[in-house]
């Protein structure tokens, strides 16, 4: 299938606010453009995000005209995986399917040329939302790449600046797009991606014990040559701090804050994040949740695992309050410590772990390596059965 011709531009600001060069369009285009990245490189009140996204409409407008809007086919188009919010709860979903279906598609997707296919620049909420509708098919607008390549890295910087200003991101999705803007500016830090929250957390302390945190929050709001100067000021032990300290505070957020609010939820458990970005739960109802690992319910990780599922998906589907959430937690660990102390012999508590393991969501090969397991197991208890007879 011929792709559609693509639109020309010099940059293309999304409703996001993020902006990316292409081709050269208009002079009225530059000029927009030019107010638009004005806007974006400041903290932004209310009448200058409506200012924002007047101009972005009117941006989108002199696009669609110049390269016109064609149908697109769901199925051709790929997610971004470097797009900073990763967390689209279902609820959400229904509903902007539903406003779909009521008064149709009013802004464009934007693609660009990706392989046989298209990648989403901007758009994945109607592109997630489509197929509940029922759609095929999407409006959009493509982006053409003949001359210049897109750097998808530069792409997710933009969008978390702007994201950061609208209050999109989940804590969560603020975290894995930090470290991975880190280790973007700073590659070196790869071998040390895990350990970038314990380096920030130890650098605070020192910042604490030394009295300048205050200090560190006041340059938060400060231009980037002013943040750079008092880094080069205070006592830094590494250079992972620098370069750490100087990508927090480019993006105007406060790396105490970070520490304490949004680094933690980088530890949670896998499990627990892939309902955080099925259901977008709370930072702290997710902390709460986090609490029932295998080691403090005394289970194997397999059952431990399903329970923290259920109570994270009970908590979200029946909205439950942080109170009512914590209280949940602990319901579960009292049942779970009064099934172990009614007088289970080890073998009782491993034959009802086995009894609850739910197997639904395995890939073969974990299917044929407890299979395995099992085989071996009911050959030796065969042997020591008939030993004892």
């Amino acid at each position: 299938m011929a792709k559609p011709k693509p639109i020309g531009a010099s940059q293309i600001f999304a409703e996001a606010g993020q902006t990316q060069k292409v081709y050269q369009l208009s002079s009225r285009v530059e000029e927009l453009e030019a107010e638009i990245v004005q806007l974006k490189s400041q903290p932004l009140a209310t009448p200058e995000k409506r200012e924002l996204e007047a101009k972005i409409q009117e941006l989108t407008q002199q696009l669609s005209v110049q390269g016109g809007i064609q149908e697109i086919e769901i199925a051709r188009m790929q997610r971004n995986i470097f797009q900073p919010r990763q967390t689209f709860p279902q609820a959400e979903l229904k509903a902007f399917a539903e406003l779909l279906k009521a008064e149709g598609q009013h802004t464009p997707v934007i693609l660009f040329p990706w392989k046989e296919d298209y990648l989403i620049f901007d758009g994945e909420r109607r592109w997630r939302s489509a197929p509940l509708v029922p759609w095929t098919t999407l409006k959009a607008v493509i982006l053409p790449l003949e001359t210049e390549e897109i750097n998808i890295q530069e792409i997710q910087s933009q969008a978390l600046s702007t994201s950061i200003h609208r209050k999109d991101l989940h804590p969560l999705d603020l975290a894995e797009c930090l470290i991975n803007q880190i280790i973007y500016r700073f590659p070196e830090l790869e071998e040390e991606r895990d350990r970038i929250p314990t380096i920030l957390n130890t650098c605070l302390q020192r910042f604490k014990r030394n009295k300048q945190l205050s200090d560190l929050t006041a340059i938060t709001t400060e231009s980037r040559e002013r943040q750079r100067e008092w880094l080069e000021l205070v006592e830094l032990k590494h250079p992972a701090e620098f370069n750490i300290l100087h990508t927090l505070l480019s993006y105007q957020l406060n790396p105490a804050s970070i520490n304490a609010n949004v680094f933690p939820l980088l530890a949670i458990s896998d499990d627990l994040k892939e309902v955080v970005h099925e259901f977008g739960l709370d930072a702290s109802k997710v902390r709460e949740l986090n609490k029932l690992s295998a080691k403090k319910l005394r289970l194997d990780e397999v059952v431990a695992a399903e329970i923290r599922i259920e109570a994270a998906r009970k908590v979200a589907t029946e909205n439950l309050a942080l109170s009512e959430t914590r209280e949940l937690v602990n319901h579960l660990f009292r049942t779970h410590s009064a099934e172990q102390s009614i007088g289970h012999t080890p073998s009782q508590r491993m034959l009802k772990q086995l009894q609850a393991l739910s197997v639904e969501s395995w890939q073969p090969d974990e299917i044929k390596a407890l299979k395995q397991a099992l085989e071996s197991k009911l050959a030796e208890l065969e042997i020591l059965s008939k030993a004892k007879d």
